[in-house]
């Protein structure tokens, strides 16, 4: 488990005291992502599942669509590097995702937003219940070990319509959480049209797109959504369901999956 322990200087009013006592603290190392020998991107993230978490970062950003199209993945911490079966355009790929979000986070252009998510739109017709959705929730806060002991992760899980866990990461990130279980579905060789991704954190537009680039439909979320998460999963085809907690949940887009 990715904690270490620390001393800190703690003072407490409460209490009327004050000293040193040793704490935890949540692990995080850069981890350095090269395609085809050339680098992409370096995230901040938990020393756990790079392998996932690389593999659910490429096609949660658009690089790759399947896992089918890496050739072979090397790790050398902190390098991670991914070669591909074709030619990866970086540049053309960073600037797609700048424009997209830039789109979903400006002045309200429904066709603008619409246009540019056409190749991306999830037409997954499943279904997916109530009762299931508020179990997911539970077992997700479950299993934040990490959390709990530290205040400083987010939690991500992959599970099929009727509530089976596929995959679970908590990480330092709540983006490298879900690339996390993105990369442990596709590795796994799951139907991510046919599952549904949980998150501890908010729902921005990059959260929600990279649902969209991984053909997931439905996204849960214990926290809230931002205005952009919830304008690009209505464009996407995508049940945004966010605030899942106790026996309530408020349902944001394509409420028709999820089945009372």
């Amino acid at each position: 488990m990715s904690i270490r322990t620390v001393k800190l200087h703690r003072v407490d009013q409460r209490r009327g005291a004050a000293g040193e006592v040793d704490d935890e603290v949540a692990v995080d190392e850069a981890v350095c992502i090269f395609v085809n020998d050339e680098h992409y991107r370096t995230l901040i993230a938990t020393p756990e599942m790079k392998r996932e978490l690389v593999v659910g970062h490429l096609i949660g950003e658009g690089a790759i669509r399947t896992v089918e199209e890496v050739s072979k993945l090397e790790i050398s911490p902190p390098k991670v590097n991914v070669v591909t079966r074709g030619d990866v355009d970086l540049d053309l790929l960073r600037w797609s995702r700048r424009e997209l979000i830039t789109t979903a986070c400006g002045p309200p252009t429904a066709a603008r937003i619409e246009g540019q998510l056409g190749a991306l739109r999830v037409s997954s017709d499943v279904g997916v219940e109530a009762e299931k959705v508020w179990e997911m929730a539970a077992e997700l806060n479950r299993r934040s070990l990490i959390f709990r002991r530290t205040g400083g992760t987010h939690s991500a899980m992959l599970c099929s319509l009727d509530g089976g866990v596929l995959a679970f990461a908590e990480d330092v990130g709540r983006h490298n959480a879900v690339d996390k279980v993105v990369g442990a579905g596709s590795l796994g060789g799951h139907d991510l049209g046919r599952c549904v991704l949980v998150c501890s954190g908010r729902q921005s537009s990059e959260i929600v797109l990279k649902a969209a680039a991984s053909g997931i439909p439905v996204v849960a979320a214990v926290a809230g959504p931002l205005e952009s998460g919830i304008r690009v999963a209505e464009a996407a085809g995508i049940t945004l369901i966010c605030f899942v907690r106790g026996r309530r949940m408020n349902v944001y887009t394509h409420p028709q999956r999820l089945v009372a």
